[in-house]
């Protein structure tokens, strides 16, 4: 399963980098300049600007933010906690804590079962 990635992914991920590299371009800053200032590496700057699927998630965020485009690239997600694809799982007003104690629970398997 680790081979496989799905075509769109890989299509957002490329159009984000294209962003990265464009806003980066457009402040003037250099992969140097933007690596030292987040403390990301600059291979790592690299793979995001060129869309790669294999960037840990910190340093994703963290050249967004710096790049002043997270809200761009997650304007979707914006009021998502007023949604009802999480209210319906949430019992209060607090969406998040609600959502960050709750469990999915399987029912174990019985010996017959296998």
């Amino acid at each position: 399963m680790d081979d496989f990635f799905p075509v769109a992914c890989v299509d957002t991920l490329s159009k984000i980098g294209l962003l990265v590299k464009a806003r980066r371009l457009s402040l003037g800053l250099r992969q140097t300049d933007l690596t030292a200032a987040i403390g990301v590496s600059a291979h790592t700057l690299r793979k995001i600007e060129g869309g790669s699927a294999r960037v840990d998630l910190r340093s994703f965020m963290l050249v967004l933010w710096r790049l002043g485009i997270s809200d761009t690239v997650f304007a979707s997600l914006e009021g998502i906690e007023r949604t009802s694809q999480i209210t319906r799982f949430s019992d209060d007003d607090d969406a998040h804590q609600s959502l960050a104690s709750r469990r999915v629970r399987l029912a174990k398997p019985k010996p017959e079962e296998f």
